[in-house]
C-alpha cells in the first residue's frame, strides 16, 4: 500500500518539497506534468509498464508530486506528494525508506489540519472544497503564512462545479473568486 502526504505552499516555484527531493543524496530523475511533477528513482530499478504501455506507478519506482496551483484568481491547491509503489517489489523497500524520511521532514512544520475527530482545526476555516477529506495536511512557511492571512485552499482534484459552489460560500464572507 501506497502513502500520500498534502502539503500546503505557495505556487508558482520550484518549493521546499521539491526542493527535498532534489537535495536527497541520489536525487531522483524529474519529469515535468501538468499538475507537478514525477520523480523516477533509476537507482532503485526500472520503469514496469502496464498492458497499455503506461508507466504502472504501483509497481515502478516513482513518486507523484501534485505541486499547488492559484485556481480562481485568489483560491491555492494542496500540494499532493503519492509514494504509491507497493511493498511487495524489492525496489520498494528503498522508496519506502524515502518515504518514511520525507514523512519525519514533513512533520516537523505545522499542522494545518487534522481529520482525527476531536483534533482542533482554526486554520480549518480556510480549507475549503473537498481539500478535509484527503487527510493530515501540514503548512510549509510560505503555507502558514498565508494561512494566518486568510489565503482560502482547496483540493487539486476539485473540477469547477466544486470550485464555483466554493466561491458562492466565499462571497458571503466578503472573498470574490476570479473568473473560471
Amino acid at each position: 500500500m501506497g502513502s500520500t502526504f498534502y502539503f500546503i505552499e505557495a505556487p508558482g516555484g520550484p518549493g521546499s518539497v521539491l526542493s527535498w527531493f532534489r537535495n536527497l543524496d541520489r536525487a531522483p530523475e524529474e519529469t515535468p506534468t501538468k499538475r507537478g511533477v514525477v520523480l523516477y528513482f533509476r537507482h532503485f530499478g526500472p520503469l514496469v509498464y502496464d498492458h497499455d504501455g503506461a508507466v504502472d506507478a504501483k509497481r515502478s519506482p516513482v513518486v507523484n508530486l501534485v505541486l499547488p496551483q492559484v485556481r480562481r484568481d485568489i483560491l491555492w491547491t494542496v500540494g499532493e506528494v503519492h509514494f504509491l509503489v507497493t511493498p511487495q517489489r524489492t525496489q520498494s523497500q528503498s522508496i519506502d525508506n524515502v518515504a518514511r524520511s520525507f514523512a519525519r521532514w514533513l512533520k516537523k512544520h505545522d499542522v494545518a489540519y487534522d481529520q482525527a475527530l476531536k483534533a482542533e482545526n482554526p486554520l480549518g476555516y480556510y480549507l475549503e472544497g473537498s481539500s478535509k477529506n484527503r487527510g493530515t495536511i501540514y503548512a510549509l512557511p510560505s503555507g502558514f503564512s498565508e494561512l494566518k492571512n486568510g489565503r482560502y485552499f482547496v483540493a487539486d482534484q476539485d473540477n469547477q462545479v466544486h470550485l464555483d459552489r466554493v466561491c458562492r460560500a466565499l462571497r458571503l464572507r466578503g472573498v470574490v473568486c476570479g473568473p473560471a
